[in-house]
């Protein structure tokens, strides 16, 4: 056994620092303060780790219910839209912290430009599209020479897979803050490997903070006797997913299956009315007599597949009839031809209509997701939009905006193996969705009670317009006054006070020229010349 590789721990009182050694599975450490739960694969361990497991459902099944589905696409985009597609802004790691000049410029650039072709808005966007529809996602982390993080990348779910976790056990020793003291944390985890196969070609990754070298081409890992070069070193993946008994991660509207299938077949059925125009218009009876050869001839050509549907509509067919038997007087028998109308039989509107409006609101609710979300807009007022909007928002939008925060500022931003930042992280931008009348009676309500300072009577209207407004100076700066920090009831009533004060000096000087009953102007008095 080779001798496990260590990392020198740093200690800082406000950073987690990390202490990753390798140990082999076989090796028995016994410490209190190491979990004990077993480590749940989901899935037999394969000799060599190489061999992926196996999805929860066929993706090329998910991707044929993505693109049948009439609920299914604009439940996803909805998501995306209000999740992904929201951007990032830069914000305090510690509330009272001041960020970093220079950390808060590079993460801004990492912001905007996370590798050569897309910002992280975009990459962001793509990895929640890929969680929404197959219950997983990754993006790719590549790392320049000296060991930091360089590029973000999106890696497509539908060509990604995932091996068993390796068996050899990595031990990590990081510190945490617990109030005034700095506690020493030990457990061990096991990695997995991850596989990518696109069109014959296949390519393997580790799992994202495993300090070992991979080959990107065997999916072996270095040892003593199988070196890894640095152009067949693998890149990590961060696996994002929905949680569930599953390693990959099952799809929220997995338990929706029947309903877009059922959805589906509804409308195949109207389709078909249409184009083979089931149930005919009308219908020929013979009294006294039978068809030409030829009239009923003409008559099955044109129930025939093919002239049917919206071909076989506004045509005309001469329809000829002769006698069964001949009458008394040589002239024949009498031939009646009667023409029954069947519109009464045919629906007048789509078939399975309440039952598809049911399906679309199941796969809907599987999202949780008002029906304005969608573009569903009959029966919904001003008010339940607003409604609808808000609880969609702080329900769901908002919470799952938290968990991708959380993923990225752990792993990329503040985490150790990551850029190591201490006084900046990443935060998701929120739409506004106040209504401006609500906003003007809030502010106007917190001036009464004499909480709004006219710096954050500016702020909140700066976040309702989600437009940049020029801030009052801060304290020590060039140009401040305390009013501008000072509540408005405070600073009017210091101004009425004034004001009253004025007044009575000028009431006082009117009433003694009412009293001396003189006019002109005043003069100085001795001395005061």
């Amino acid at each position: 056994m080779s001798e496990p590789r260590r990392i020198r721990r740093v200690r800082r009182d406000d950073a987690i620092s990390l202490n990753i050694r390798t140990v082999s599975k076989t090796k028995s450490v016994r410490r209190a303060d190491i979990s004990r739960q077993v480590q749940n694969d989901y899935g037999a361990s394969i000799a060599g780790g190489v061999a992926p497991l196996p999805t929860p459902y066929d993706i090329s099944h998910i991707v044929r219910l993505y693109s049948i589905s009439n609920m299914l696409k604009q439940c996803i985009a909805a998501k995306v839209t209000n999740v992904g597609l929201c951007g990032f802004e830069v914000v305090r790691a510690h509330p009272d912290i001041e960020m970093d000049p220079a950390e808060k410029e590079e993460l801004e650039s990492f912001i905007e430009s996370p590798n050569s072709d897309q910002s992280l808005m975009t990459l962001h966007s793509l990895v929640v599209q890929d969680k929404e529809t197959f219950g997983f996602g990754f993006f790719e982390v590549v790392r320049d020479r000296s060991r930091r993080v360089s590029i973000l990348r999106h890696a497509p779910a539908m060509y990604t897979r995932l091996c068993p976790k390796h068996e050899e056990n990595v031990l990590v020793t990081y510190d945490v803050a617990r109030g005034p003291r700095v506690v020493n944390v030990r457990e061990y985890k096991r990695f997995r490997m991850y596989v990518q196969i696109v069109s014959g070609q296949i390519v393997y990754f580790k799992e994202f903070g495993d300090p070992r070298k991979l080959n990107c081409r065997t999916g072996r890992f270095e040892s003593a006797d199988y070196p890894v070069s640095p152009e067949d070193e693998a890149t990590e993946l961060v696996h994002i997913r929905y949680n569930s008994e599953d390693a990959y991660g099952v799809p929220c509207w997995s338990n929706q299956i029947p309903s877009i299938l059922g959805s589906r077949e509804a409308e195949e059925v109207n389709l078909r009315y249409f184009e083979d125009n089931t149930v005919p218009p009308m219908i020929l009876s013979v009294a006294g007599g039978r068809l030409t050869n030829q009239s009923w001839l003409s008559l099955q050509s044109a129930l025939k597949n093919q002239n049917i549907g919206k071909e076989r509509q506004n045509q005309i067919m001469l329809v000829e009839a002769v006698a069964d038997r001949e009458s008394l007087d040589e002239k024949g028998g009498t031939i009646q031809l009667k023409v029954d109308k069947l519109t009464d039989s045919r629906p007048s509107d789509a078939l399975f209509k309440d039952y598809d409006e049911a399906n679309q609101a199941k796969i809907r609710s599987s999202f949780r997701l008002p029906p304005v979300a969608v573009g569903l807009s009959q029966d919904v007022t001003f008010a339940t939009a607003n409604v609808s909007t808000f609880v969609a928002e702080s329900q769901v939008y908002a919470p799952d905006r938290a968990s991708y925060d959380e993923v990225y500022n752990k792993t990329v931003v503040t985490g150790r193996q990551g850029l190591g930042f201490k006084t900046v992280k990443l935060r998701s931008k929120n739409p506004s969705i106040t209504n401006p009348e609500i906003l003007l009676k809030a502010l106007t309500a917190l001036n009464v009670m004499g909480g709004l300072t006219p710096r954050g009577a500016q702020i909140s209207a700066a976040n309702a317009l989600r437009t940049e407004l020029p801030l009052y100076p801060k304290e020590g700066e060039k140009g401040y006054e305390p009013w501008m920090d000072q509540p408005i009831a405070l600073t009017l009533r210091d101004l009425v006070k004034n004001t009253h004060i004025e007044q009575r000096g000028k009431d006082q000087d009117t009433k003694n020229t009412e009293d001396d009953g003189n006019v002109s102007p005043r003069q100085p008095e001795h001395g005061q010349e």
